[in-house]
């Protein structure tokens, strides 16, 4: 959920940017590849 607009996007809208590691623990955001198509691969085990 974007906490700016306190909603989830929709299909089609920009998505909110963010920032996590690489492998190496140095920073990447999600603006970094505006233009370029990215997937998102989620994993979880509960």
């Amino acid at each position: 959920m974007s906490s700016e607009t306190g909603r989830y996007p929709n299909v089609g809208e920009q998505s909110p940017d963010f920032t996590l590691p690489d492998l190496d623990g140095n920073p990447v955001s999600l603006s970094d590849y505006r233009g370029r198509k990215v997937i998102l691969y989620v994993w979880a085990s509960w």
